[in-house]
């Protein structure tokens, strides 16, 4: 088959790769109709580290990408809620699906819970095809769904619903949104579905600031004078929930001066292992702070309601398209963050 793999920082390559084999009878084979890029594939790309691992031109090659959505061709005879035929999208991670987490609906707790495109352990599939383990957990129907809906919900949607509803947000409250990539710009739109009066979005780049806007969101760029701004903006009391969803260093160091007091910080941008957070403001203003990996198939049963009834638009979120062996440039344009580009289509043939 073909697919896009690693072989380096800033080195992804469409290249012919073997094709996948069922792991084990809870498993099923997807022929990838369409994929994106997170902006966590990033901190791969940059050579960066996600987690434990860091990203070199030592480290083996592997298939990338863990938002795709496809068709199932190939099931396991312990697979039981898919059958060969059906149009499906796929959690960004999952476990193992034989572990009493798993097999209870936590596979985001399962010792071995993994994701996607991040290494040899689970190959991605920003592929033609990709092995999918504890399929029954992992896949879900996309009856219903549009490819760019789908698209979303493999990741992106869910981990701005998981993020932001950590901060928790009250009706009637403040929120604060630092980044606006796909995450941020969800999040927006779902903290006014929650109940928000006010949202606070906050970004570098004007087009993103743009489509916040458009959302009903009072829009500021980061640097020396945002704190003075948002405080200005909120009679000196600061933000009762904060939902970062950036990563960037400058974007996490920004969100704790935001807060109210015994208001709520919520990080889901993938730290680098010298990111720290100021204790003082921590203690001193009574924040409580949440941070973690989204378990996507948690998030469904909230927000697939949501979306099919048109509560949830995330419209306009597809700014540009590739085909897959156009995958290099797609990396490329996703990293510049240039005015415009937000996120990426990728179409598999």
């Amino acid at each position: 088959m073909q697919a896009l793999v690693f072989n380096g920082p800033r080195d992804i390559r469409y290249e012919s790769y073997p094709d996948p084999e069922l792991r084990g009878a809870n498993s099923a084979i997807m022929k990838v109709h369409a994929c994106s890029i997170c902006g966590s594939d990033l901190h791969m790309y940059h050579g960066a580290h996600i987690g434990k691992t860091q990203y070199g031109e030592d480290t083996p090659h592997f298939c990338v990408g863990h938002e795709f959505i496809g068709e199932v061709v190939e099931a396991g005879t312990d697979v039981h809620g898919f059958k060969v035929g059906d149009k499906v999208l796929a959690a960004g991670g999952t476990g193992c699906g034989m572990c009493p987490q798993c097999l209870t609906g936590n596979a985001g707790k399962c010792r071995e819970s993994t994701a996607f495109g991040l290494g040899k352990s689970l190959e991605g599939g920003q592929a033609q095809f990709v092995n999918v383990p504890n399929a029954d957990a992992t896949l879900f129907s996309t009856d219903g769904l549009t490819d760019e809906q789908s698209l979303l919900l493999t990741d992106g949607m869910a981990t701005a619903y998981f993020g932001l509803t950590r901060a928790d947000p009250k009706p009637g409250g403040t929120v604060a949104v630092v980044g606006l990539g796909p995450i941020g710009i969800i999040g927006v739109e779902l903290a006014f579905v929650l109940g928000a009066a006010r949202v606070f979005a906050i970004d570098p780049v004007k087009s993103r600031r743009d489509m916040a806007a458009a959302l009903g969101a009072e829009v500021f760029a980061p640097g020396p004078d945002l704190v003075p701004q948002i405080m200005e903006a909120t009679g000196g009391a600061g933000v009762q929930s904060v939902f970062e969803a950036s990563g960037a260093k400058g974007a996490i160091n920004s969100v704790l001066p935001l807060v109210a007091r015994r208001g709520t910080a919520s990080f889901i941008g993938i730290p680098e292992p010298d990111d720290v957070l100021p204790l003082p403001l921590i203690m001193f203003k009574n924040v409580t702070v949440r941070g973690g990996i989204c378990d996507v198939q948690n998030m469904w049963p909230h927000l697939v309601p949501l979306v099919q009834s048109g509560r949830v638009k995330a419209d306009g979120l597809f700014s540009h398209q590739f085909d897959l062996s156009e995958g290099a440039e797609a990396y490329r344009l996703f990293d510049s963050r240039e005015e415009g580009v937000i996120k990426l289509r990728i179409d598999v043939k």
